[in-house]
């Protein structure tokens, strides 16, 4: 027997609708940084992530922050695609750089060794890489992000810090690198 929508909450469908709009501005922001932004547009990017969960059948989406964490995941996912695929394309592609997450304005680092570096951490921590995701994509200040993951702002820095210096020693080859 099919749930109307209001008795358990919106239907899958109609999370993914009431999301859309908040999608489209997670794109905005993070394209806004990104080399890529050339090749793929924000409101590109936030149909695919739309497209790819409504192929996922949309029975996993439990909640707003729920939808919108997947929504950032898959965009994050979207655009190594296409830096794997414009590597592809050309012998000697350009490096697909993007703007080190949280750090000055000047670093930046290769698309493709972050996103190698975040899969790593969520291996290693997957709470510091969700806090890494929240901040970084979502662009989620502290407050935002301690609230999205339940802890306290105090813990959300300090997971914050952390991540970021393993990240960056994963990304520059340290073996040792890790999280206390």
């Amino acid at each position: 027997m099919p749930v109307e929508a209001g008795v358990l909450g919106p239907l899958p469908a109609d999370m993914l609708a009431q999301c859309y709009g908040e999608m489209r501005l997670l794109a905005r922001r993070i394209m806004a940084d990104n080399v890529l932004a050339r090749v793929l547009q924000p409101t590109e990017l936030a149909n695919e992530a739309a497209i790819r969960l409504i192929r996922s059948k949309l029975s996993n989406l439990q909640d707003k922050g729920h939808t919108l964490a997947l929504a950032a995941r898959i965009m994050r996912q979207v655009l190594i695609d296409e830096v794997r695929k414009t590597a592809s394309a050309k012998r000697n592609a350009p490096l697909m750089m993007t703007f080190w997450p949280g750090g000055d304005r000047a670093a930046l680092v290769d698309l493709g060794d972050l996103d190698e570096a975040l899969t790593a951490l969520t291996a290693f921590s997957p709470e510091r890489a969700q806090i890494v995701e929240l901040r970084f994509m979502f662009g989620m200040t502290v407050e935002e992000t301690a609230v999205a993951v339940g802890s306290s702002e105090r813990t959300v820095k300090r997971h914050w810090q952390a991540a970021r210096a393993w990240l960056l020693d994963y990304i520059n080859g340290d073996p040792d690198a890790r999280l206390d």
